[in-house]
Protein backbone atom coordinates (compact mmCIF):
# COMPACT_ATOMS: atom_id res chain seq x y z
CA UNK A 1 0.00 0.00 0.00
CA UNK A 2 1.83 3.42 -0.87
CA UNK A 3 2.27 5.63 2.18
CA UNK A 4 -1.00 7.85 3.25
CA UNK A 5 -3.13 5.65 1.33
CA UNK A 6 -6.47 3.62 2.34
CA UNK A 7 -8.46 0.78 0.03
CA UNK A 8 -11.66 1.10 0.13
CA UNK A 9 -14.16 -1.34 -1.45
CA UNK A 10 -17.55 -0.71 -2.73
CA UNK A 11 -20.28 -2.83 -3.43
CA UNK A 12 -22.54 -0.91 -6.17
CA UNK A 13 -26.36 -1.75 -7.25
CA UNK A 14 -27.74 -0.71 -10.25
CA UNK A 15 -24.16 -0.65 -12.77
CA UNK A 16 -26.01 -1.82 -16.26
CA UNK A 17 -23.67 -0.67 -18.75
CA UNK A 18 -19.84 0.05 -19.84
CA UNK A 19 -20.77 3.48 -19.87
CA UNK A 20 -21.89 3.09 -16.20
CA UNK A 21 -18.83 1.87 -15.21
CA UNK A 22 -16.86 4.56 -16.68
CA UNK A 23 -18.79 7.25 -15.29
CA UNK A 24 -18.39 5.83 -11.61
CA UNK A 25 -14.73 5.32 -12.20
CA UNK A 26 -14.65 9.18 -13.56
CA UNK A 27 -16.63 10.55 -11.06
CA UNK A 28 -14.40 8.77 -8.19
CA UNK A 29 -11.06 9.94 -10.16
CA UNK A 30 -12.37 13.60 -10.05
CA UNK A 31 -12.14 13.06 -5.89
CA UNK A 32 -9.19 15.09 -4.44
CA UNK A 33 -7.25 12.47 -2.63
CA UNK A 34 -8.14 9.94 -5.13
CA UNK A 35 -4.93 7.97 -6.76
CA UNK A 36 -6.20 5.09 -8.41
CA UNK A 37 -10.07 3.84 -8.85
CA UNK A 38 -10.91 0.20 -10.99
CA UNK A 39 -14.63 -0.25 -11.03
CA UNK A 40 -16.09 -3.98 -12.11
CA UNK A 41 -19.28 -3.42 -13.84
CA UNK A 42 -20.36 -7.73 -13.89
CA UNK A 43 -18.77 -7.64 -9.95
CA UNK A 44 -20.70 -4.28 -8.92
CA UNK A 45 -17.75 -3.30 -7.36
CA UNK A 46 -15.29 -0.37 -7.28
CA UNK A 47 -11.87 -0.50 -5.24
CA UNK A 48 -10.83 3.07 -4.78
CA UNK A 49 -7.11 4.29 -3.18
CA UNK A 50 -6.99 7.34 -1.22
CA UNK A 51 -5.79 9.98 0.82
CA UNK A 52 -7.56 9.59 3.79
CA UNK A 53 -6.10 12.63 4.88
CA UNK A 54 -7.61 14.69 2.16
CA UNK A 55 -10.93 12.91 1.48
CA UNK A 56 -12.74 11.02 3.94
CA UNK A 57 -14.55 7.68 2.71
CA UNK A 58 -18.10 8.80 3.01
CA UNK A 59 -17.05 11.64 0.33
CA UNK A 60 -16.31 8.63 -1.89
CA UNK A 61 -19.68 6.97 -1.09
CA UNK A 62 -21.85 9.83 -1.38
CA UNK A 63 -20.64 10.91 -4.78
CA UNK A 64 -21.29 7.44 -6.50
CA UNK A 65 -25.38 7.82 -4.16
CA UNK A 66 -25.65 11.30 -5.45
CA UNK A 67 -25.32 9.44 -9.19
CA UNK A 68 -28.47 7.39 -8.31
CA UNK A 69 -26.51 4.05 -7.39
CA UNK A 70 -26.91 2.24 -4.02
CA UNK A 71 -23.62 1.46 -2.34
CA UNK A 72 -22.12 -0.21 0.67
CA UNK A 73 -19.03 -0.05 2.46
CA UNK A 74 -17.72 -3.75 1.18
CA UNK A 75 -14.33 -3.27 2.75
CA UNK A 76 -11.88 -0.53 3.84
CA UNK A 77 -8.49 -0.64 5.13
Amino acid sequence: MVMGSENLILRIDGLQSEEDRMDVKRALEDVAGVKWVCVDGEAGTAVVIFDPERTPQDNLINVVMEMGYAVKRFFSG
